[in-house]
């Protein structure tokens, strides 16, 4: 083999290592390289923090099945997300929107007001009171929708007595839940008011003269006569007194 031979295949196998060394180093980036941004999305997911399976965007408290937007506390169907917000409303009810007691969302259905309704003295729940003892008596006041469209009706009423002789007394509320109803055109609901007659001559009393009346959740009242005679024990003062006001609704 001549030396010039010799030279030009040593030439050729250099050139030949030099390409597979290319291609190694090309395989080392695009294959290994490429490998070592997956590990770092896993390592994220599975510290609780990524947006995969921790508190990110997936089965965490993220935006998938965590207290993110889509079933954990978040957006979709979580509890305390957008999506929680229509049973948080529904619990409200709110008032209001768990039906008001009538089939009828809460929030579609105007409330009633005082210049929508009538008032007047007894119903179902409430009779008439016997003055003359000294034991607890109750009676009732009706209200009546006269708006010609259904009205959601839910609380208590505010009573407010006025005394013959230029007294006036706020009712406490009682502790019972109010419950919430739907009027239709020319229906009916009542509240009652619990009273302690005042019958002893020594006794701090009130002789009610009128009696103001404004529905829950109104400015305006009715102004209704006082139809029972007699008086009423006067604990205007008092924590816990034997006079008070019921909601509406409520037998």
């Amino acid at each position: 083999m001549s030396h010039r031979t010799a030279l030009r295949r040593g030439r050729t196998v250099a050139v030949a290592g030099l390409i597979t060394a290319a291609a190694f180093g090309l395989t080392a980036c695009n294959g290994t390289g490429g490998s070592t941004a997956a590990p770092a999305a896993s390592a994220a997911a599975d510290n609780g923090a990524g947006n995969s399976t921790g508190s990110g965007n997936s089965t965490g408290s993220g935006n998938s099945t965590g207290s993110g937007n889509s079933t954990g506390s978040g957006g979709t169907t979580g509890g305390s997300g957008s999506a929680g917000t229509p049973s948080a409303k529904a619990g409200d009810g709110a008032a209001a929107a768990a039906g008001d007691g009538s089939g009828r969302g809460g929030d579609q259905v105007a409330r009633c007001t005082t210049d929508g309704m009538q008032a007047g003295w007894g119903a179902e729940g409430g009779g008439v009171p016997d003055m003359k003892t000294d034991q607890q008596q109750t009676v009732a006041v009706w209200l009546k929708n006269i708006s010609g469209s259904p009205c959601r009706i839910s609380g208590f009423p505010g009573v407010q007595i006025k005394g013959t002789e230029g007294t006036t007394w706020d009712l406490r509320r009682s502790g019972q839940a109010p419950q919430p109803k739907v009027l239709k055109p020319n229906a009916h609901t009542s509240f009652t008011i619990t009273l302690l007659p005042g019958t002893r001559a020594d006794d701090h009393k009130v002789e009610p003269g009128l009696v103001l009346i404004t529905p829950p959740n109104e400015k305006k009242h009715f102004q209704l006569q006082w139809p029972y005679g007699g008086a009423i024990l006067d604990q205007s003062g008092a924590t816990h007194p034997g006079t008070f006001v019921n909601p509406v609704n409520v037998p």
